[in-house]
């Protein structure tokens, strides 16, 4: 027996001690020789996990996205642990002799028993694990982590593309799955049964195996993210690849309100056809999706969007009293150039939605929802559209039997702002308690502008300014407006405007550029008295406030002249020089004929006679100074009073 050195309790027997029956059941457990696993416990200690080798086999990913079981993730780890530590090792061959006090052949003799006694997936034969071109040891070194995975999760070995004579051959792969996939892409949907037939006709040529119709399908299914966009377009793509942003409903009313048409499923007759539909442009506010505006015709086309954001507008002044915008206006590219100034107009931001992306858009659902909810309810009502299953759709035969008592057209709108109204009465009160409890600076309000642009008529015409202003004829009465803002007089001669205007009101008007870019305030004119007696104290004041406005005008022209001259007399200076008469006559036209401009500039603003004006008053007064000096002087020298 022996003293533990680390545990007096527990005493230690010498294994040569031992009873031979007890010795063979150690060596046993240690793979037949205790003694040499004691020699090789040095070396199971310098195996130090690695980390970036978890990381590696825990995001790996072969076949159809499948991770690898997390017992051969450990197995793996493991063995590129061994391996690392074994190039470590072999690095420095001064290092087994000195600190492991091993021959390299002892070395070599120690991994093998400790790669087979911790059960470590790498070979125990010097030719496997080191020596052959194929040994674990050159495949780690050069393909790392990657060596060491099972065919299974690679599933190269059972391939069906790649396939050669000599086994699997990853460039074949390529080229073929580059066949397969082009084949795929094209845009007139080639089945894989159709795409074989092309594939295979490739490869017999090409002297490579053929694939089944089956192998070709799963390589489309598993390629299908970097295929669809070209086999069924930019929209499938949109909606069914393209990673979608998951968004949150505004909290309050008027935060952000969206727009579309929809041909109504509700069919009406009009005497020769039974199967007429009308279209209907919902604005919806999207916090609870309640209809806020909402239009109807028979097509949709921009005036029918612009009447369902009018009703959109008016019915929140109903409900709140104000004549109240959104903070943001979303809608599809329908007439979009026609249409953004006014959205803009509408709301404080308008974002179109964009191309191809259906799901952008929360009000496409919504009509199938009142669509299910509301229209299907109705005798009249044509079902889902066209691509929906037949077992959703109304029975055709008793449809066409009853079609003599459909609706006609105003039949039909009217039943449309029947289930408005509904739809309108089931949401109001959450509405309005959300309105309530709104920041009050967030409740903005139309301008004066925005409510003609609204719901202001366009005159047809478009007019230069004249004289007088923007003269145009509305209702057979020729009118006069304009404004005394200098930006819009001074579009006189190079822009034309269209007027918009409120036939209820036309104290006011909305003046548009051609070109939409700008636009102007403008007041009916008002007219003048020619003599005293027909003339009031407002005219008066319009009359001057028109003077006023001249005289400012006239102002800034003298200014620009004196800008522009400084600049002339600047450039005349250090660019022409005397040379030719072309020069001096040049310089004449631009300057006076001693080549001097100020004084003129000062008589073209009336400067010079302020100048001699204000010369003879210090004359004047130079004078009277003189003469009450010299009465002085003769007060001083002679007493007047001896001659009374």
């Amino acid at each position: 027996m022996m003293q533990n050195p680390n545990d007096g309790r527990i005493p230690m027997v010498k294994f040569e001690t031992m009873r031979p029956s007890l010795k063979q059941r150690i060596n046993d457990h240690y793979n037949g020789n205790v003694y040499n696993h004691l020699a090789a416990a040095p070396i199971k200690k310098l195996v130090q996990i690695d980390p970036h080798a978890e990381q590696f086999y825990n995001s790996y990913r072969y076949g159809n996205n499948q991770v690898l079981p997390v017992e051969h993730q450990h197995r793996y780890t493991i063995a590129a642990s061994w391996l690392n530590m074994i190039i470590t090792v072999t690095g420095d061959k001064n290092f087994i002799k000195k600190e492991l006090q091993l021959t390299i052949d002892q070395f070599w003799q120690n991994i093998y028993v400790l790669i087979k006694t911790e059960n470590v997936e790498l070979p125990t034969s010097y030719a496997r694990l080191v020596a052959n071109k194929d040994s674990a040891l050159k495949k780690y070194k050069e393909s790392k982590y990657e060596s060491l995975i099972d065919w299974r999760f690679g599933n190269k070995n059972s391939a069906k593309l790649g396939k050669t004579s000599d086994g699997f051959c990853a460039q074949l792969e390529d080229q073929q799955l580059a066949i397969i996939r082009k084949l795929a892409r094209l845009h007139v949907n080639f089945n894989p049964v159709e795409i074989e037939s092309f594939a295979n006709d490739i490869f017999h040529k090409q002297g490579w195996p053929t694939v089944s119709a089956g192998t070709i399908a799963n390589r489309i299914k598993e390629h299908l993210p970097s295929i669809i966009k070209d086999r069924n377009g930019k929209k499938v793509y949109n909606n069914k690849v393209a990673m979608q942003v998951s968004r949150q409903r505004p909290e309050y009313p008027g935060y952000y309100w969206t727009l579309d048409g929809w041909t109504v499923e509700l069919l009406y007759q009009d005497g020769s056809k039974y199967d007429n539909r009308l279209v209907m442009v919902v604005v919806l506010d999207v916090m609870n999706n309640y209809p806020v505006g909402y239009a109807i015709g028979e097509r949709e086309n921009t005036e029918l969007i612009r009447m369902a954001l009018r009703n959109a507008v008016i019915h929140m002044q109903q409900l709140f009293g104000a004549v109240y915008r959104p903070w943001q206006l979303q809608s599809d590219r329908y007439g979009i150039k026609n249409l953004t100034p006014f959205y803009n107009s509408v709301t404080h931001l308008y974002t179109p939605a964009a191309v191809g992306n259906a799901k952008s858009k929360v009000i496409e659902p919504w009509f199938n929802y009142f669509n299910k909810k509301r229209c299907k309810k109705q005798f009249n009502w044509s079902g889902h559209n066209i691509t929906s299953r037949p077992g959703n759709q109304p029975n055709t035969e008793k449809l066409n039997e009853i079609k003599k008592s459909f609706p006609d057209k105003q039949g039909v709108i009217d039943q449309l702002n029947r289930l408005m109204l509904q739809e309108r009465t089931e949401l109001l009160p959450a509405y309005k308690e959300a309105w309530m409890a709104m920041p009050v600076q967030d409740q903005i309000t139309l301008t004066p502008e925005d409510c003609l642009v609204v719901f202001g008529r366009a005159h047809t015409e478009f007019n230069h300014i004249s004289g007088l202003g923007l003269i145009v004829t509305i209702g057979g009465k020729k009118l006069t407006f304009d404004s005394f803002d200098p930006a819009f007089r001074a579009l006189q001669f190079s822009t034309r405007f269209q007027l918009i205007y409120d036939p209820e009101d036309l104290s006011q008007a909305l003046a548009v550029t051609e070109d939409g870019k700008q636009r102007f305030m403008l007041h009916n004119k008002m007219k003048v008295g020619m003599g005293f007696k027909n003339t009031t104290p407002e005219q008066l004041e319009y009359r001057q406030r028109i003077n006023d406005f001249n005289r400012q005008r006239k102002e800034e022209i003298v200014q620009q002249n004196l800008i522009d001259d400084a600049i002339i007399a600047d450039v005349i200076e250090n660019t022409l020089q005397l040379s030719n008469d072309d020069e001096t006559a040049l310089k004449l036209m631009l300057t006076d004929q001693y080549g001097q401009q100020k004084e003129r500039l000062q008589d073209a603003k009336g400067l010079k006679k302020l100048e001699n004006k204000k010369a003879a008053a210090e004359q004047s007064a130079a004078q009277k100074s003189w003469d009450a000096q010299q009465q002085e002087y003769l007060n001083s020298k002679t007493d007047l009073s001896q001659y009374l």
